[in-house]
């Protein structure tokens, strides 16, 4: 009788162990949750269009037309713009036009004929000329350093679009923000990243759902 009685204070004992490592489990759960929380930085999923009638695979090269600029920041257009051709091309996505032969086609066809829009007939020029099969077309709609208190953090939001020469159907289309916030930095004093690392940042996330990843 003795061995039973001791063999349901082991029992006991066993399910208090078990519970205790379950809650420890838990904790550990939520405490880590709460520094990658922390840690992170806050950004907006990317809303993004392909058209699948088309697909991409035919798309070897592509002209970086300039982006609009919809902020308040000088440049802000360029600079992102520039990030944009940076990550294509480390990425191997595309080749890309060099930036001055692309301003060349542009200033002979839209400034001396007093355009300022791409139609049809000069996409299909600018894809004969240039030997491409696509452009990308851009426009910034966030680009700005925030102040909260002593920390400041800078938030980046834009929109690319993949054009066909030939069509001018849409073929990729991608919207997207990125904030250097991090709630961690702000509680201890850190700094939060340039507003360049974010926008290599937005721009890696963008171009992530044109190559499927």
């Amino acid at each position: 009788m003795f061995p039973a009685f001791g063999l349901g204070i082991f029992r006991s004992r066993g399910k208090n162990e078990k519970g205790k490592v379950n809650i420890v489990r838990q904790y550990g759960l939520v405490i880590l949750t709460l520094c990658l929380g922390l840690l992170s930085g806050c950004a907006s999923t990317p809303r993004h269009y392909a058209a699948e009638s088309l697909g991409l695979g035919y798309v070897k090269r592509v002209v970086v037309l300039p982006f609009e600029n919809h902020t308040e920041t000088k440049y802000a257009e360029q600079r992102f713009s520039d990030v944009i051709t940076t990550e294509i091309l480390s990425r191997g996505l595309f080749e890309v036009v060099e930036k001055g032969e692309a301003q060349r086609f542009l200033r002979e066809e839209l400034v001396q004929k007093e355009q300022d829009t791409l139609d049809q007939a000069t996409a299909m020029r600018l894809g004969q000329e240039l030997n491409v099969q696509a452009y990308l077309a851009g426009a910034v709609e966030d680009f700005k350093v925030v102040q909260n208190g002593s920390y400041s953090y800078p938030v980046i939001a834009a929109t690319l679009r993949l054009v066909d020469v030939k069509t001018g159907q849409i073929i990729w289309q991608a919207s997207g923000s990125e904030s250097g916030y991090k709630t961690f930095d702000r509680l201890f004093g850190f700094a939060s990243e340039d507003i360049n690392q974010v926008g290599f940042r937005l721009a890696r996330r963008l171009l992530s759902t044109l190559s499927g990843e």
